[in-house]
């Protein structure tokens, strides 16, 4: 009865000393794996990025010869991306305010510009931040310099209208879009966004003027047959109806 006794003991502490083995070579197992997949993340992030383009003005953007801004295009393995930072100069050096960063295609470079879009005596930043469908429609992201923040506010569907500038008769921002035909669409900027507020379309020898409120709803108050209508035209104003010139 001893001997059985002490053969099934033997043979419990095998068993169990093979288990503790086999977990053992299991838990190696993982870890081998987890290194693996650590390894092929850590050479996921690190993959090869590339300085396209720079851009840097501290003459004119924002409060003159107070603000800096660095625009850089960076292309990576699967993507394009655009750092933006803003300084601000305190005494004698220059300090970041602020870093943004926008995914955008890549195909068109930066080519930032400098530009009021809001009549408030400070520069604002535009950047090509994708290409439309046609040539003539140039898309570009605009963010607004705010003076009580010294930083950069995006304008979120800046990018859903083409051809962007200051309009100057009716101080407010026009977009131009080309198709078969083209629109001239009249906008408030609001907070982050654009409103728009009027438009003139021409298209199929037809103008029409269009008048839309604060709410969204929109009406027709002029649509017209015109004999050779040149539909390839931009406007400055709706009413009266007069056509953009370089000045504006």
């Amino acid at each position: 009865m001893k001997k059985l006794t002490l053969l099934l003991f033997l043979f419990v502490l095998l068993a169990c000393s093979q288990k503790n083995k086999d977990q053992k070579a299991l838990l190696t197992e993982r870890q081998s794996t987890a290194k693996i997949v650590v390894k092929h993340q850590v050479k996921t992030i690190a993959m090869e990025t590339v300085l396209e383009e720079s851009f840097l003005d501290s003459t004119q953007i924002g409060v003159k010869g107070k603000s800096k801004i660095i625009v850089n295009q960076y292309r990576s393995d699967d993507s394009t991306c655009v750092e933006i930072t803003l300084f601000e100069k305190r005494k004698t050096k220059w300090f970041v305010q602020q870093q943004l960063h926008y995914l955008k295609d890549g195909i068109t470079n930066c080519e930032p510009e400098i530009k009021d879009f809001n009549n408030d005596g400070l520069n604002d930043l535009t950047f090509k931040s994708s290409v439309a469908a046609r040539g003539a429609n140039e898309i570009r992201k605009l963010l607004i310099f705010d003076k009580a923040s010294k930083k950069s506010i995006l304008i979120k569907n800046s990018d859903q209208y083409p051809n962007l500038q200051y309009n100057k008769t009716l101080n407010c921002v026009d977009a131009w879009l080309v198709y078969g035909g083209s629109s001239t669409v009249f906008l408030k900027i609001e907070k982050d966004s654009l409103r728009k507020f009027a438009s003139v379309t021409l298209e199929d020898s037809a103008i029409e003027i269009t008048v839309i409120d604060k709410k969204g709803n929109a009406k027709i108050i002029k649509k017209e047959l015109v004999e050779d209508l040149e539909v390839y035209t931009r406007y400055d104003n709706y009413a009266p109806l007069t056509e953009s010139n370089s000045s504006n």
